[in-house]
C-alpha cells in the first residue's frame, strides 16, 4: 500500500471511528501531512522545455501513482514549509515503463533542502532500468527532516542526466512526494 493511501485510510478509520477511539487506543495517530502535488502549482519550476514537467498519474513497473514526471535536466522547488524534529519528507522514484527500452543512460533523482543556512544535498540516487533490471519499479525514499527543526525548509527535486550525459528517453517520476510533518 502506497503512503498516500495509508494515510488517507488512517484518516478515514480515525473519523469513522470517532474521537472517542482516538481517546481509548493510544496507538491511534493522526498524521499531519504536506503534499508536495498539491503545493505543486506555487512552486518554482526550472525546465528547459514546458514538456519537461508534468503532474498526473504515471506509471512504473505497471503500477501508476499520482506523480511528478521531471525531465532532466530540471529542478522543481516546492514552497517553504514549517517542519519538526519528527517531520520526514517520503517519495518514490522510477523512470516510466515506457521509457525501458528506448535509448539513454538513466537518471539521477537529487532532493536539495534549504531552511535558515545553506542548501544541503539531501539525497541523491541514479537509476538506470533500460540497463539494470533490479531498477524496474518504484523506488522507495524517506528524508528525515529533524536537522531543519522549527524552520521553514523549502525542498528542490532535481533530475539530472546519466553518466554519459545522455538526456535522451529520461522519463523521470517522483511518486506520492509528501511531508510528514508530525503525527499526534
Amino acid at each position: 500500500m502506497s503512503h498516500r493511501r495509508l494515510a488517507v485510510v488512517l484518516l478515514a478509520a480515525v473519523a469513522l471511528a470517532g474521537p472517542a477511539c482516538a481517546k481509548r487506543d493510544p496507538a491511534v495517530k493522526t498524521l499531519q501531512v504536506y503534499d508536495l502535488l498539491a503545493a505543486f502549482p506555487r512552486a518554482v519550476v526550472a525546465v528547459p522545455g514546458p514538456d519537461y514537467v508534468a503532474r498526473g498519474d504515471f506509471t512504473v513497473a505497471r503500477e501508476a501513482l499520482p506523480s511528478l514526471y521531471l525531465h532532466p535536466t530540471s529542478t522543481v522547488q516546492f514552497p517553504p514549509v514549517r517542519v519538526s524534529s519528527q517531520s520526514v519528507l517520503t517519495f518514490r522514484i522510477g523512470v516510466r515503463d515506457e521509457a525501458w527500452s528506448q535509448p539513454g543512460d538513466g537518471v539521477d533523482f537529487t532532493v536539495f533542502v534549504q531552511g535558515t543556512g545553506p542548501r544541503v544535498k539531501a539525497f541523491s540516487r541514479y537509476i538506470d532500468p533500460k540497463h539494470v533490471a533490479e531498477d524496474r519499479h518504484w523506488i522507495d525514499a524517506r528524508v528525515p527532516l529533524r536537522a531543519f527543526a522549527g524552520q521553514d525548509v523549502r525542498i528542490t527535486f532535481a533530475t539530472g542526466p546519466g553518466p554519459a550525459g545522455d538526456t535522451t528517453n529520461d522519463w523521470a517520476v517522483w511518486g506520492e512526494p509528501m511531508i510528514i510533518l508530525a503525527a499526534k
